[in-house]
């Protein structure tokens, strides 16, 4: 994972003016932002919002796949990490954290929160369905590995709208959500500001070795991950405006314990695949790799719930730096 530094907030911040062309210099790909920018334009002069969506997305399951590949020594191996130790109030109380740091680097950067109540009134919004706290998503990480998740709005903000969830492009209640703030930031010419931070609990999985010797190393590392972490907008003329994160934003030190979990008959059936493979036994012929089941156990609640406000914290900080550079 990328740990961004406080320099390389700095090195970011000087390089965002090169990003909406402001500078002519050619970057490198190792100068490249941590960060995306759609329709920077509609960023330009924006004093007010009102927010529509402030969601936070914990991953509690992540699957990860390594190695393998057509000319690799070992088939591809999948580690399969559930976190467990935490309520949903812990995931609440670090929400409610989050959404209270962001409303406050709104305000340092100059920005009014208005009274969603003109939103709420307006004629669309009517069909809009809130949806519960903790609610599952599935999350398309890369390749084949996908992540499961809970996903919490802040007390504070009373609703969840739920507009901006990449993996539920397809549902009926995002498209009615984003119908009631585009008429909205249209005919009241406030903008609308969306936001989901989606917080990892693993580091990206390792598989080496081949057969019976592969192994597969996992740690646990605490990041804001960049599938799916972004803050969009819906300008007074209703286009979609985005900055979203390209890099994960890690905290370090430890918060869970993992073990291995993986059931014995889970591990009997792959020496027999395995030994099918290389024998011609056990109805095997192609390689399995190995599939391992790990549980992250967080020892320290208050910890995780610290570091997933920092992470989020700077991640606000680099998003309001950047659209304050575009205003």
């Amino acid at each position: 994972m990328f740990k961004i530094s406080d320099s390389a907030f700095k090195w970011g911040m000087a390089l965002a003016a090169v990003s909406v062309g402001l500078l002519p210099i050619a970057l490198r790909a190792k100068d490249a932002l941590p960060i995306k920018i759609e329709k920077p334009e509609s960023f330009k002069g924006v004093s007010q919002v009102v927010i529509g969506q402030f969601t936070v997305a914990f991953f509690t399951k992540k699957v990860d796949y390594d190695g393998g590949g057509f000319l690799a020594a070992s088939a591809q191996g999948k580690a399969i990490g559930h976190l467990s130790g935490l309520s949903s109030a812990d995931f609440q109380k670090t929400t409610d954290s989050v959404y209270a740091d962001f409303t406050k680097q709104l305000a340092s950067h100059g920005i009014t929160v208005v009274d969603p109540a003109g939103m709420i009134a307006n004629q669309y919004y009517a069909k809009v369905k809130h949806e519960a706290q903790g609610e599952s998503v599935d999350v398309i990480l890369k390749k084949q590995d996908h992540a499961d998740a809970v996903a919490y709005w802040p007390t504070q903000l009373g609703r969840n709208d739920n507009a901006l969830l990449q993996m539920r492009l397809m549902d009926m209640n995002a498209g009615r959500t984003y119908t009631a703030q585009y008429d909205y930031a249209r005919t009241a010419k406030v903008p609308v500001l969306n936001v989901v931070y989606f917080v990892d609990f693993a580091k990206p999985a390792k598989s080496s070795g081949g057969g019976l010797f592969q192994s597969i190393k996992v740690s646990a590392g605490l990041a804001l991950s960049q599938f799916g972490t972004q803050m969009a907008l819906v300008d007074t003329s209703g286009k979609m405006a985005k900055i979203s994160l390209v890099v994960p934003i890690e905290e370090g030190g430890d918060f869970a314990h993992i073990t291995d979990v993986t059931s014995g008959l889970t591990k009997v059936a792959r020496v027999a695949s395995v030994l099918g493979g290389a024998f011609g036994g056990f109805g095997g012929g192609g390689r399995t790799g190995m599939s391992e089941r790990f549980d992250y156990a967080v020892t320290d609640p208050k910890a995780y719930g610290e570091k997933s406000v920092a992470a989020a914290t700077k991640a606000t900080d680099l998003f309001l730096r950047q659209m304050e550079s575009l205003r």
